[in-house]
């Protein structure tokens, strides 16, 4: 059974997605309530949660304070966010987090329970991922830098994928990012390719089209500026990339999945 923390300043709204939500069935037990990011930190402190929702407006800690904090702690929990509000740098705060999946208030419950089992699936596909990869030892052509030598595999991909998501607006290469965690170019490749089941390209490229598909329907920012957001200095490169990615160019993409006016 997969942990859930659910995480709202509004009782009502605690309370229903406790009810509503076939929780069981998912595959998934409620570990926590809570109603303040400060409550929630200690309940994930103890529970180390596979998934979290949270609203983003809370007071005193916001949601995405709280997942800052979450990640500091280095839970890689995935964190589903309640919220309609649609600040610019919310959005590249949460990208920058790791967090691309949004469900926008007033709640839609089914839209809600259909995103909470895809999550499920992909924590249960990387947790069986983690463990495969966990059990084949690696030979490893050059060693590490020395304070390097001291993370696990998976902690220099979790660095990796960091650097990556904090800097999807610039060019990025293999040397660049296998430098940056201190480690060869080829052993990077190595343990890239086992942990992502990717090439490097092809993962930046789907990290950019994530962060796009979030921009575009949580922004009013220029389709023209979210390209430069996301490393495309040319609109129609970008639109290319995306309508090869996901099927629909990026405004056809905005007018299906706009977010609507709330709170």
């Amino acid at each position: 059974m997969l942990k859930v923390l659910l995480v709202d300043d509004e009782a009502p709204i605690l309370g229903n997605l406790r009810r509503v939500l076939p929780w069981q069935e998912m595959g998934m037990e409620i570990y926590g309530m809570a109603r303040s990011g400060m409550e929630a930190l200690r309940i994930a402190e103890e529970q180390a949660p596979d998934l979290v929702l949270c609203d983003i407006r809370m007071p005193v800690m916001d949601g995405l304070t709280f997942v800052g904090k979450l990640r500091e702690m280095g839970l890689d929990s995935e964190v589903l966010l309640l919220s309609g509000y649609q600040e610019f740098d919310y959005a590249r705060e949460a990208i920058r987090l790791g967090v691309k999946e949004y469900i926008c208030k007033p709640i839609h419950y089914e839209e809600l329970g259909n995103k909470v089992r895809e999550i499920g699936t992909r924590i249960r596909s990387k947790q069986y991922k983690d463990k495969l990869y966990n059990s084949i030892p690696l030979f490893q052509e050059l060693p590490p830098a020395e304070d390097s030598a001291k993370k696990t595999p998976d902690q220099l991909m979790n660095q990796a994928a960091q650097y990556i998501s904090e800097r999807l607006s610039f060019d990025l290469g293999i040397e660049e990012v296998a430098h940056k965690i201190g480690i060869s170019s080829s052993y990077f490749c190595l343990l890239f390719k086992n942990r992502f089941a990717m090439t490097f390209v092809e993962y930046v490229t789907l990290q950019r089209m994530e962060a796009a598909k979030f921009m575009l329907a949580s922004s009013d920012k220029s389709i023209a500026a979210i390209s430069i957001g996301v490393g495309y200095q040319e609109r129609r490169y970008f639109t290319k990339v995306f309508q090869k990615q996901t099927g629909m160019t990026p405004k056809d993409y905005r007018d299906l999945h706009k977010l609507p006016e709330t709170r």
